[in-house]
């Protein structure tokens, strides 16, 4: 494990012990976003809602399945709304580095 990492906990990834999520990175998310671009192509009379929950099921599928190979749709459908929003979230923003201005030419090009 390493320092500063969040650990994670679901009880149906990694037999419920805690985890680390690895880096999510613009690879990965173009995968989720063909893998839904397939999904809607096949189901053209899905809602914009439903369209948006597979998205969001991909996406923690993809992030989830790195840790646990026999993590499901399924149990993924079948989480509390929250807690799927949270490991969403997580997944989406992990290995996130942010970015900040250079401060003094930032300050120079706002004069």
């Amino acid at each position: 494990m390493s320092e500063n990492k969040k650990m994670y906990k679901l009880s149906f990834v990694n037999n419920g012990k805690p985890f680390e999520l690895g880096k999510w990175t613009v690879k990965k998310h173009n995968d989720v976003l063909r893998e839904t671009t397939k999904y809607e192509k096949s189901n053209k009379d899905t809602t914009e809602e439903e369209r948006n929950t597979k998205y969001q099921t991909l996406l923690i599928l993809k992030g989830l399945k790195e840790i646990d190979s026999s993590v499901t749709e399924e149990k993924i459908e079948d989480m509390h709304p929250l807690d799927r929003n949270e490991i969403f979230s997580a997944i989406f923003n992990s290995g996130r580095e942010g970015i900040t201005p250079d401060a003094e030419n930032f300050q120079k090009k706002k004069k």
